[in-house]
């Protein structure tokens, strides 16, 4: 069951889901906007080459601070990863979706790939893998509204998440498996 209307914004007041319930709550969904922490992964030239369940290795990864005022310019088919501004505390008994929205969409920008669900008793902030699809040069600035998290109940309580991406406060790499 989707959780929508005052329902959604008592829920997002009672359970803290985000500190500012009031700039978030957009009648369907909890809008998220874009902190200013991002992450390319960018490779020598010569070696481009991952094989997946492999640690990205330390120097491909490049962490960078967007300026509030000048915003991140995504090149054509550029890929990196973000995070939300905010952070979300995901209750039990509830599990959040989250998609791009629907204005930056038709940009041909996606906010996730696929790795879209925040599971219960998730707490931190939400990566995002943001990927320029179009042939544009598209700018993104920080604190713009960017995506839609859907909260829905769940049929049973579960065990609170605590998984490697549990507490982040910036956007996190392919962690290894345990």
């Amino acid at each position: 069951m989707l959780v929508v209307g005052d329902n959604l914004k008592s829920l997002i007041k009672q359970y803290s889901i985000i500190e500012n319930p009031d700039s978030g709550f957009d009648e369907t969904s909890i809008s998220l906007t874009l902190d200013t922490k991002i992450i390319k992964i960018i490779p020598p030239q010569e070696e481009n080459v991952i094989t997946y369940g492999e640690k990205i290795p330390d120097e491909w990864i490049i962490e960078k601070k967007i300026k509030l005022d000048e915003g991140l310019t995504l090149e054509p088919h550029e890929a990196i990863l973000g995070c939300s501004n905010e952070q979300v505390n995901m209750p039990l008994g509830y599990f959040g979706f989250l998609q791009t929205k629907g204005s930056l969409a038709r940009l041909f920008i996606s906010i996730h790939c696929c790795d879209s669900q925040i599971e219960p008793g998730f707490c931190g902030k939400i990566t995002y893998e943001i990927c320029n699809n179009s042939n544009l040069r598209i700018k993104l600035l920080p604190r713009q509204k960017v995506a839609d998290l859907f909260i829905f109940k769940t049929t049973t309580r579960n065990r609170p998440y605590n998984g490697r991406y549990n507490k982040a406060d910036k956007p996190t790499v392919q962690l290894p498996e345990k």
